[in-house]
């Protein structure tokens, strides 16, 4: 059973969603349901592209691996028109800290 929390809204934003959900066809009540579920649907969606770029961020720390720009969009081009490019290799992020010349 849906749990029943209370909202002190400013007069002005309780009227804007009245506005709102009558022109949608919704009740007040509906509507702001919808809103906080999409905005904690984008949250999660935020978390969750945080949590993968630092696990990107660390895995090319971890391997030391990075690919220009440049030659990643020429490849991407290349098979959009059909080609078969050769991949683009991976160049060390630090040359200092290269364990494998052919990264």
């Amino acid at each position: 059973m849906p749990a029943t929390t209370s909202l002190k809204l400013p007069d002005a934003l309780k009227a804007t969603i009245a506005q709102v959900a009558a022109f949608e066809g919704k009740t007040a009540h509906a509507l702001m349901v919808d809103t906080l579920q999409a905005a904690m649907d984008d949250a999660l969606a935020r978390q969750q592209f945080y949590t993968d770029g630092e696990a990107a961020y660390q895995d090319t720390l971890r391997t030391n691996a990075v690919f220009g720009g440049a030659e990643v969009k020429a490849y991407v081009m290349a098979r959009a028109a059909g080609g078969q490019p050769q991949r683009p290799l991976a160049q060390p992020l630090d040359a200092s800290q290269a364990h494998d010349p052919g990264v």
